[in-house]
């Protein structure tokens, strides 16, 4: 008797081994497929830092004193198209400008 349950004992090892090693390849072959996805979307997220930095807003060209400038014309009556000929900013600047985007 005891040399039969020696081979089940032998078995039963053999078979623990094999299922643990299926276990292990599928569980490394999960984590390939899963560190495949992290470094896919890792790419992804490089490439939409790139473009973002890409589509950055221009840098305000006019300076505080034209700022100014534009508000003491408004202020001593002249109109959004005096304003424009005289500083030489466009209509719509003057615009932004005296409806305080700038500000």
């Amino acid at each position: 008797m005891g040399i039969f349950k020696t081979k089940i004992d032998e078995d039963w090892k053999v078979n623990y081994i094999k299922e643990f090693n299926e276990m292990r390849d599928s569980y490394e072959s999960k984590l390939q497929k899963k560190q495949f996805e992290v470094d896919s979307l890792k790419s992804e997220l490089d490439r939409l830092r790139s473009y973002k930095n890409s589509l950055k807003p221009k840098e305000k060209q006019i300076t505080d004193d034209d700022i100014n400038n534009i508000k003491n014309l408004r202020r001593d009556g002249l109109s959004y198209k005096e304003i424009s000929s005289e500083t030489s900013w466009s209509k719509a600047t003057v615009s932004r400008v005296l409806n305080g985007l700038y500000d």
